[in-house]
């Protein structure tokens, strides 16, 4: 009865403080953007120059006015000082790193001041998540904050609202600020083992099982963008005749492709798994693989570039419908 009383006054302050939100990739705190109330310390702080005031006034005691003036002059400054602890801060995304479910994700942010004014004890942390990261601005005028977000599924992972507050210098007002930061992280399915799909050959399981170490040296080629380093002839690039790269027999081997119907038998999230461990597997050892998705195809190749696009596909495949499977 009560919550529904009060819900068109809650609903009006919502879109209030909604409207008074920064957002994007770098937002700057000022005034309409700051709030400032006081903590638990605050209102004792106040109670009591409220209880010397008045005793100072029964009592006409000039000692006591004295006292409950300065107090409440130093209270007054406090605000100011809170205020000015956050005002001026420009708030920038950096980066975000990926990483798999079940890990935590990392979020790189820039703090830069944009004033002369030192900053100290600020305080960092997005919505809903513990610890965050205090940090201090003196001669450095800039600093890189990274915060952590624990990835619960697979997909974007966007973190929410940031908070900046400050309790300084007293302690006795809190001033913070809620930031919507243009920032996100791709979260790849969770690796799991499972088994290498019927398709695959003698060669190739032999391959992703034990690194094959006894391939026969054939001879010396052009060095060709993307060969593994374990394969350049240092020697022969030491001695000043340019890249080369080693052959092996053998060296060549079926590439290998990761298809969505060679785990029929298992799950949509399972399927995703196995496919991310042996996406993985293959790029170790230098294998080249390809994906085939439902209407998503990629090419066999290696390196770690293909290897995010790989990923990021599974990662996002049918991502919307992954709480309900």
């Amino acid at each position: 009865m009560l919550r529904a009383l009060f819900q068109p006054i809650t609903d009006v302050v919502t879109r209030w403080v909604a409207s008074r939100r920064p957002k994007g990739r770098s937002v700057e705190l000022k005034q309409k953007n700051i709030f400032i109330f006081p903590t638990v310390a605050g209102w004792a702080y106040l109670t009591v120059c409220l209880v010397l005031y008045l005793v100072a006034i029964n009592y006409q005691n000039n000692l006591i006015h004295g006292v409950s003036f300065l107090l409440i002059a130093l209270g007054v400054l406090t605000i100011h000082y809170t205020f000015f602890n956050l005002s001026g801060l420009t708030v920038s995304a950096v980066k975000a790193g990926h990483c798999y479910v079940g890990e935590m994700a990392e979020f790189s942010l820039n703090v830069e001041a944009n004033n002369l004014r030192h900053y100290e004890n600020v305080h960092l942390c997005f919505r809903g998540e513990e610890g965050g990261q205090y940090f201090y601005l003196g001669a450095t005028r800039e600093r890189r904050v990274t915060l952590y977000v624990k990835a619960k599924k697979r997909g974007y992972l966007t973190p929410g609202l940031l908070k900046i507050e400050t309790v300084f210098p007293f302690g006795l007002l809190r001033a913070w600020s809620w930031v919507a930061l243009d920032l996100s992280a791709t979260v790849y399915p969770k690796p799991h083992k499972g088994r290498l799909p019927a398709t695959f050959n003698d060669d190739v399981d032999g391959r992703l099982g034990n690194e094959n170490k006894g391939d026969d040296f054939s001879g010396l080629d052009a060095y060709r963008p993307g060969t593994s380093l374990r394969h350049i002839a240092w020697k022969q690039y030491a001695q000043g005749r340019g890249l080369l790269s080693k052959n092996y027999v053998g060296q060549e081997s079926q590439k290998i492709w990761l298809s969505w119907e060679a785990w029929s038998e298992l799950s949509t999230e399972a399927r995703l798994s196995v496919m991310t461990y042996w996406a993985r597997e293959c790029e170790h050892q230098e294998q080249e693989y390809g994906l085939s998705l439902p209407h998503t195809s990629i090419k066999p190749a290696t390196g770690p570039d293909h290897l995010h696009r790989v990923l990021t596909e599974l990662a996002l495949f049918r991502a919307k419908d992954s709480d309900r499977e």
